[in-house]
């Protein structure tokens, strides 16, 4: 009984000693709670970062409000404030708010948060409080060029309006703010009740004086000179442009929620060309000769993307009124044209193209400005390096807009024949709901073949992956050790071999044996 006994120990001890091996593996994390003295900066953003979910909690919705964020600091008063006032729509000319020496020069009420700390700023805790119906005219805030305005204690953080002071654009910048990654020009000028007709004032020619009709709407997205000279200051941003996509919508994102303005689309630009169907992201198999990843497929065929190609600036979009179903619009129907795009990498994957499989990212993107840390110079041993701070996602809205008629709609028509309703969300044409037209993959790409229809290019790749696990019977297997090493052909094609079986074979096969281990260990115990 004793030897028993002894049997079901050591096999218990095994068991246990495997299960701590395992556990073993698992990484620990630990986190640094410690805190050092924090800079002026830190700490405003620290403070509002508090009225922020102080705000959440309450139902006071920040993200959709125009305001300005500021700060009272003096190291002789016992009690630091900070304010966030909201600013109605209406004084505001083109979303920007005029000063007169520090001060509204306009009657009116309006809400705030205000936030308190004891202790000269020293308290972790913050008096909060939300202050409604106060009056507009209070709002007087410290302008550093500005002496008339000193006498004011508020100081101004942050904004996400812009602000002028007697004319001078006083805005606050945030030094640890990204810069500007494009901008987006419209042509014609957009405004209220555009007309599509007009004279033509060409002096000397023939058509001098003729009335003629126009449905284009040319939008021109260009990235800024500061974004090209970030991008141009290290070698590992070369690569770094902006793909977009560009639509028409009834509820502006900066008023309403990203969500909404996407849901309320009701023009979205749709292109003709190639663009990166699917991609592993980054690849390590490589060839020798180019580095060129080799583990996506391209496709060419109508796409809802477009992307400033390697050494670009200039992405134009063109819009036919004729594609744009007024049936849905009243007089009153105010349009808006959003282009929201983000940061990508023409190194991986290297073709210049729109990466259609990855645009669901901003299907779910629910910030609109939004900023990415890329390392630079970093070392190969501890990857430690640089962090350059820039733009990620980015979305322009224009201003207001509608015509005084629209034409007749017409479903737009592609070059392969194609046509299609373009009065969806962007979403309706993403993540590979369009059929391409072809589809092509590295290998043909380098060897310069033509595109396969869909349903062809996947029996290519059936084959294609037939002939690289089953291709080559010569194993090489010279010892025993040889059938063991996780490099040879024969582990490669056991492990194939084994993974082309169905899931559920492989659980019950495992189960099996797994069942019949058991009863073999207990049946050895109790003999």
């Amino acid at each position: 009984m004793k030897s028993k006994l002894r049997r079901f120990t050591a096999v218990l001890s095994a068991m246990l000693c495997m299960i701590c091996c395992v556990l073993s593996a698992v990484p620990a994390f630990a986190v640094d709670v410690s805190s050092g003295d924090l800079s002026s900066n830190v700490n405003r953003v620290k403070r509002f970062s508090q009225m922020i979910d102080y705000a959440k909690n309450n139902n006071i919705d920040i993200e959709h409000s125009h305001y300005i964020m500021t700060y009272f600091e003096d190291s002789s008063q016992y009690y630091w404030w900070y304010y966030i006032f909201f600013i109605p729509d209406d004084f505001l000319v083109d979303n920007t708010l005029n000063l007169t020496h520090g001060k509204i020069e306009k009657y009116g009420y309006a809400s705030s948060i205000g936030g308190r700390v004891s202790d000269y700023g020293n308290s972790d805790s913050m008096d909060i409080s939300f202050n409604d119906n106060v009056s507009i005219s209070g709002y007087k805030f410290y302008v550093d060029d500005d002496e008339q305005s000193h006498s004011y204690s508020n100081h101004i953080f942050k904004s996400n309006i812009k602000i002028t002071n007697n004319g001078d654009d006083v805005t606050p910048v945030d030094p640890n703010a990204p810069p500007v990654p494009f901008t987006v020009d419209y042509s014609p000028a957009l405004s209220e009740g555009m007309s599509r007709k007009g004279t033509l004032v060409a002096p000397g020619a023939s058509n001098n004086g003729q009335e003629i009709e126009s449905n284009g709407l040319n939008v021109r997205v260009t990235l800024t000179d500061e974004f090209l000279k970030l991008r141009d200051s290290y070698d590992e941003l070369k690569d770094y442009t902006y793909e977009f996509v560009c639509y028409i919508t009834t509820s502006p994102p900066e008023k309403s929620s990203y969500e909404e303005s996407v849901k309320n689309a009701v023009y979205t630009s749709l292109d003709y060309g190639k663009y990166m169907y699917t991609t592993s992201g980054v690849v390590d198999d490589v060839t020798d000769d180019n580095k060129e990843p080799t583990e996506w497929i391209k496709a060419e065929g109508i796409n809802a993307g477009y992307i400033i190609g390697k050494g670009g600036e200039v992405k134009n979009v063109t819009i036919n009124l004729e594609n744009l179903d007024s049936s849905q619009f009243t007089a009153d129907t105010k349009l808006y044209i959003v282009v929201y795009g983000r940061l990508t990498s023409l190194s991986v994957p290297t073709p210049d193209y729109f990466d259609l499989d990855n645009q669901g990212y901003l299907c779910n993107q629910g910030s609109l400005n939004t900023k990415q840390i890329v390392t630079v110079n970093a070392d190969p041993e501890t990857g430690e390096g640089i962090d350059v701070v820039m733009p990620d996602y980015y979305c322009v809205t224009s201003t207001a807009f509608n015509y005084k008629d629209y034409p007749e709609y017409k479903p737009k028509i592609f070059k392969n024949g194609a046509e299609m309703d373009t009065n969806k969300p962007f979403t309706d044409y993403l993540d590979k709901k369009l059929t391409p037209d072809y589809m092509y993959d590295y290998d043909m790409d380098k060897k310069g073949e033509s595109g396969l229809a869909p349903d062809d290019f996947k029996k290519y790749e059936e084959q294609k992956n037939l002939d690289k696990n089953f291709g080559s019977f010569d194993f090489g297997l010279d010892s025993i050790k040889s059938v063991f090493d996780g490099s040879s052909d024969f582990f490669k094609f056991l492990t194939a071999s084994i993974g082309i079986l169905p899931t559920t074979f492989l659980t019950i096969l495992i189960a099996f044996f797994v069942v019949m281990l058991a009863i073999c260990v207990v049946k050895w115990v109790l003999k």
